[in-house]
């Protein structure tokens, strides 16, 4: 017996969904309650202290609507109904973007939800985007991005995907996977940008677009060399792999190739495709990455020490003193540094309602992190308020990012 469809429609932000899903399965669409809760976002965003405790009173006692991994498999088996439903045709694009498309990795190990959610947030028609699946995921999360990614043309699975292991090298080349895959999808992106599925846009497409272009092919990369912040422990050691721990096997001998210096910084970063290519193609680059195969955490000292290391004359790097440089890749809260009104997970925020506030103010393109769980309006709020700067752009102002140190002038 066929299952028969229904359709509501729900508002949001001012437009409606229709959304068409079958008994067995519910479609979450955020911010569908919102009427009825009478909970405004943009209060939220404000800072409105009366609006803010009266979202914390409400997900206090109400969970997010959501859907598990397996719903994705049978919700996207029908295309047209599933880009229609999620909205993944609603945005406008302007030929400025349409002229400068952009590269992605979503890196994921759980969570089909809000995996899709980032993928819908920063989806373009002209841009290009390379889902890693964790080896180690469940069966239904590799089979539901299978599903989606059949809907599009520029939406694809990695060719080879890692059994990524927390400090370990798979981390790292999860994302060259994605580089090299990406390169052989398009001649015609510009930037590459690597994400984790617990980040969001706090930029439009239009406006990182316009970010990238002032950028002018620099890499907008961290670099740390301070001794306190540097965790030399991670790198003058050789650690192995034992039952998916890191473990320490002695002192690492070896110095860096070209005497180069070690330099740290983020596993994230925003990478001009010289670079890309640089680090798929260029033995200076294999060199280096060979090198930190038995150190801790190489994600965190690969993109920077190349970057930062004037010896290996990578494209669009950094010629001055590291920490000098501005990084805007992504913002995160970190505990005795920063404000956070969620809470604070491994000295990292889960960023709450009563952050939505400062981020919306920040000049980085991501910020880093959200618990679907956890304050769950945080999220759809600043889902809402991307959404509404996409469909009623506001005047950009670039004099901040025109005024950086590592742009590359024209």
């Amino acid at each position: 017996m066929k299952t028969k469809w229904k359709t509501l429609i729900f508002c949001m932000g001012g437009f409606s969904i229709i959304s068409m899903f079958s008994p067995s399965n519910f479609v979450r669409v955020y911010l569908s309650l919102y009427p009825a809760l009478k909970i405004n976002c943009h209060n939220i965003i404000d800072g409105d202290k009366e609006e803010i405790s009266k979202a914390l009173q409400y997900m206090k006692y109400n969970s997010p609507i959501r859907l598990l991994d397996k719903d994705f498999i049978n919700i996207a088996t029908n295309c047209s109904n599933f880009l229609e439903t999620f909205g993944y045709n609603m945005y406008p694009v302007t030929d400025e973007e349409r002229n400068f498309p952009i590269a992605f990795s979503i890196l994921t190990f759980k969570d089909a939800d809000q995996t899709e959610r980032l993928l819908r947030s920063i989806y373009r028609p002209q841009n290009f985007y390379c889902m890693h699946i964790d080896n180690s995921s469940s069966r239904y999360l590799h089979e539901a991005f299978l599903v989606i990614t059949r809907c599009f043309k520029n939406v694809f699975i990695a060719s080879k995907t890692e059994n990524i292991i927390y400090k370990h090298i798979s981390r790292l080349k999860a994302d060259i996977n994605c580089m090299s895959d990406l390169l052989t999808k398009s001649q015609k992106w510009k930037y590459f940008i690597n994400l984790p599925h617990q980040q969001f846009p706090l930029k439009t497409n239009l406006e990182i677009v316009k970010i990238l272009k002032i950028y002018n092919g620099a890499n907008d990369i961290e670099g740390i060399t301070s001794f306190k912040r540097m965790v030399s422990e991670r790198y003058t050691y050789s650690y192995t792999n034992v039952n998916e721990s890191m473990v320490r096997i002695g002192l690492k001998n070896d110095t860096m190739p070209y005497n180069a210096s070690i330099v740290k910084g983020s596993a994230y970063g925003v990478f001009s495709r010289k670079f890309v290519q640089y680090i798929v193609f260029d033995q200076r680059a294999k060199d280096v990455l060979e090198y930190m195969e038995d150190i801790m955490s190489p994600d965190e000292y690969y993109w920077a020490s190349l970057n930062h290391n004037e010896i290996l004359k990578a494209p669009g790097r950094f010629t001055d003193n590291p920490e000098k440089k501005s990084w805007l890749a992504v913002y995160a809260a970190w505990d005795g540094t920063d404000q956070c009104q969620g809470k604070f997970v491994r000295d990292i925020c889960i960023f709450g309602v009563g952050d939505l506030k400062e981020l919306v103010l920040r000049k980085e393109l991501f910020a880093n992190k959200f618990y679907p769980d956890f304050q769950h309006l945080a999220l759809e709020c600043l889902e809402e308020y991307v959404n509404n700067k996409t469909l009623n752009p506001i005047r950009f102002d670039s004099f901040y990012y025109k005024q950086l140190s590592f742009i590359r002038k024209t």
